[in-house]
């Protein structure tokens, strides 16, 4: 249910190929972006909430790889190949995490989730 509930604070606006959120990652929570697309895509924006969040890039059938730690008031700029799914995983047990994104490339079909930090 928190999940669910989480799904609902990003805020989207969709245009010609790319996608700008202000997205909110609950305590304990990982957002998870694509998987099984066509075409690659990539995360750019900044960390602007109060913790630092993990970039993960996870193939189909592999364990997620580390990509890089975003610090609060620090920038991303992470590519994402066809088929891999983007993981952003609130560091933090008790504060939401907030970042400003924009997401180019192959958005048409990219799937949108959270989970609990594994």
């Amino acid at each position: 249910m928190a999940a669910a509930l989480s799904f609902a604070a990003i805020s989207v606006a969709a245009q010609a190929g790319s996608i700008t959120s202000n997205l909110q990652i609950e305590p304990g929570q990982t957002f998870e972006l694509g998987g099984g697309q066509e075409g690659g895509f990539a995360v750019t924006g900044t960390n602007s909430g109060p913790v630092a969040v993990v970039v993960l890039g996870k193939a189909e059938g592999a364990a997620p790889v580390e990509r890089g730690i975003i610090a609060p008031g620090a920038a991303v700029d992470a590519q994402f190949a066809p088929g891999e799914m983007a993981l952003l995983r609130n560091t933090s047990g008790q504060k939401t995490a907030r970042l400003k994104l924009r997401i180019t490339g192959d958005t048409s079909s990219l799937g949108m989730s959270y989970s609990g930090n594994r």
